[in-house]
C-alpha cells in the first residue's frame, strides 16, 4: 500500500504503521506543528555543543576571578580594620577602600583616637576576680592573657 509523505513522495510502509517516508520528514512535520521550535530548527547559527562547553568553562573562569577579586577586598577591608582600630565599621572601612582613600581612612582614625573614640589595645594580661566566692568560701583572682 502506498502512502504519499508531507514532502510529496509516495513511500510503502513494510509494517503498515509508518506516516512518514523518512526521519527528515517525521522531524519536518513535528517542527510544523510546533512553530515555535522550528526558528531553532532551522537556524544554521545555532550553538553546538562543543562551543555551548567552551561558553561555559569561559563564565566558570569569569565566576572564579570575580570570586576572588570578592575575596582579595574582603580580607584587605578586614586588614584596615583591625590595623585602624575600627572593628565595628565594615561599612565606613569598605567605602574609604572603594574610594581608594586609605589616607583619609588612617587620619580619621588616628581623629577618633584622639577624641577617645577608639581605644588603644593594652596587650597587658588583665587580673579578674571569679564569682565563686559563696562555694569556695573565698573569691580567686586568676590572670587572663588578651594577647
Amino acid at each position: 500500500m502506498k502512502k504519499i509523505c508531507i514532502c510529496g513522495k509516495e513511500f510503502e510502509s513494510k509494517t503498515g504503521k509508518a506516516r512518514y517516508c523518512s526521519q527528515k520528514c517525521r522531524v519536518k512535520e513535528y517542527y510544523q506543528k510546533h512553530k515555535e521550535l522550528w526558528h531553532f530548527y532551522n537556524n544554521k547559527n545555532r550553538i553546538t555543543k562543543k562551543e555551548q562547553k567552551k561558553i561555559e568553562a569561559e563564565q566558570k573562569r569569569i565566576e572564579a576571578e570575580n570570586k576572588a577579586k570578592r575575596e582579595k577586598r574582603r580580607n584587605d577591608i578586614n586588614r584596615l580594620m583591625a590595623e585602624t582600630g575600627l572593628k565595628n565599621k565594615y561599612g565606613l572601612v569598605a567605602s574609604f577602600y572603594d574610594t581608594n582613600n586609605l589616607e583619609g581612612l588612617y587620619k580619621y582614625a588616628d581623629y577618633l583616637k584622639s577624641i577617645g573614640e577608639i581605644k588603644e589595645d593594652i596587650n597587658e594580661p588583665k587580673i579578674v576576680k571569679s564569682h565563686g566566692g559563696k562555694i569556695t568560701g573565698g573569691f580567686d583572682y586568676f590572670m587572663i592573657s588578651t594577647i
